[in-house]
């Protein structure tokens, strides 16, 4: 009977632990790259946010150059939702009308270098845990970025040109995904 009693706290203890158990680390935010050399671009786009099995239609601005990139987001009404401005050293993020439900801004910069950065600029500035593949598809190009072997982030493109082709990203970490079509 006493070695029934202590197989039971025992098989307790051990599923009790179980229950507290920490779950899986979430891999950090991707390092944000260096700002590329060159010129200057400015974009404006429809951007499409899938996110906790909601889904947003956003207006995006950007203006991405060798000193700052400034993105700016907005209701398709035009009401701002979000400014990030970023010097190639420090994010600095303006949220408006609350933002308290919103992705992390740090996160959707570097989602928008992982789109539109250089790969070689990209590659050279992950660390080791860290890697980034891209291979030309039938219909245009992906990227696969991924943490420790595991996939992080997927990005579609619809055609070779990157600044033309409509974009599809799939944030595995985070779990949400974008849309995106420049105008």
């Amino acid at each position: 009977m006493c070695r029934k009693l202590i197989l039971v706290a025992l098989l307790l203890t051990l599923g009790g632990c179980a229950l507290f158990a920490r779950p899986p680390a979430q891999p950090p935010l991707r390092p944000l790259a260096p700002l590329p050399a060159g010129e200057s671009r400015q974009l404006v786009q429809h951007i499409a946010v899938t996110w906790r099995g909601e889904q947003s239609d956003l207006m995006g601005a950007s203006l991405l150059g060798p000193e700052l990139v400034k993105v700016s987001l907005l209701t398709p009404q035009g009401v701002s939702l979000l400014d990030i401005h970023y010097d190639g050293r420090e994010v600095k993020a303006q949220e408006y009308l609350g933002g308290g439900r919103q992705i992390p801004p740090r996160a959707l910069l570097a989602d928008m270098q992982l789109v539109y950065w250089p790969l070689d600029l990209l590659q050279a500035n992950l660390p080791a845990s860290w890697t980034l593949r891209e291979e030309s598809t039938a219909d245009g190009r992906r990227r696969e970025l991924y943490f420790n072997g595991e996939l992080y982030t997927e990005v579609s493109y619809s055609g070779p040109d990157i600044w033309r082709a409509q974009v599809q990203l799939q944030q595995k970490s985070l779990g949400y995904g974008l849309r995106i079509k420049n105008l």
